[in-house]
């Protein structure tokens, strides 16, 4: 598979830029603070994921790497509908 590089870097961006705007668990955080959850969640999309794993992804960044131990699901189900949305890029 063949990947345009620039509309993927367009993509991901528009994912973290998702994080940033409907999850923000930190809150108020530098525009690339959550670079590598981006990242990861644009792989998970290209490799199929459905909603519920990538609500199990975002609970487990949120709860346990971030150790807010606690999962806010309606924020995360914002993420996932506004990351369906915007679609992905091959």
């Amino acid at each position: 598979m063949i990947f345009d590089k620039n509309a993927t870097a367009i993509w991901k961006r528009q994912i973290r830029d998702i994080l940033n705007r409907d999850w923000d668990p930190i809150g108020g955080c530098p525009e690339d603070e959550y670079e590598s959850y981006a990242g990861k969640i644009a792989a998970m999309i290209r490799e199929g994921a459905n909603d519920d794993q990538l609500m199990s992804y975002l609970e487990w960044a949120e709860a346990e790497h971030m150790g807010f131990g606690r999962f806010n699901r309606e924020r995360g189900r914002k993420v996932i509908t506004a990351l369906r949305t915007l679609g992905f890029v091959q």
